[in-house]
């Protein structure tokens, strides 16, 4: 447990051990102290080490967004309580938008049949690339789809003739703020 040193000069700024008793901390440029910390003294897993690494990376992701005035503003704006964009940003890259369904009901291989994509973030999906395959696995199209709703449905239009429709594939790819991703893939019958 840390408590912060509050007003005394002489550990100001200090971080470090005094023999075995002490630990002190600088974190957002105050001074922590808590009993003695051990290093850890299990093996790390590889587990731990992807966990540690999307930690960091979200990390750099958030010093960086609250740094772009833009994007500050647009964390900024839904900040609740004590958050902080920084936290918000920190969180956005943490989770990675969901491409909830394809909806291609109408897709009959023409063209400008429309697909529409259900895709979810924790805060904005960017954008939806839509692909579309034959059945022989060759790529019939690709294209941005265009936001249509509260930033949770895309339209896509098709813009080639897929002859072979049965058997093709329809592939959505969402991405957020921080350029995580995730697809998902339905098959025409």
């Amino acid at each position: 447990m840390w408590n912060e040193v509050k007003d005394n000069v002489l550990v100001k700024g200090f971080s470090g051990t005094i023999g075995r008793s002490l630990t002190f901390r600088q974190i957002g440029g105050e001074t922590f102290v808590s009993k003695y910390q051990r290093p850890p003294t299990t093996v790390t897993t590889e587990k731990a080490v992807a966990a540690r690494t999307k930690f960091g990376r979200a990390t750099a992701y958030a010093r960086i967004a609250v740094k772009n005035p833009e994007l500050k503003s647009m964390y900024q704006a839904v900040v609740k309580g004590g958050q902080r964009a920084f936290n918000l940003a920190m969180m956005d890259a943490l989770h990675a938008p969901v491409v909830e369904s394809i909806l291609a009901d109408s897709y009959h291989g023409q063209i400008g049949d429309p697909i529409t994509i259900r895709a979810t973030d924790d805060f904005k999906v960017v954008g939806v690339v839509v692909s579309i395959y034959n059945q022989a696995g060759n790529l019939v199209e690709q294209g941005n789809a265009v936001n249509q709703e509260n930033n949770v449905y895309w339209l896509y239009n098709t813009g080639h003739e897929n002859i072979e429709l049965t058997g093709s594939k329809i592939s959505a790819i969402a991405t957020d703020l921080p350029g995580n991703s995730t697809s998902l893939s339905i098959n025409v019958s």
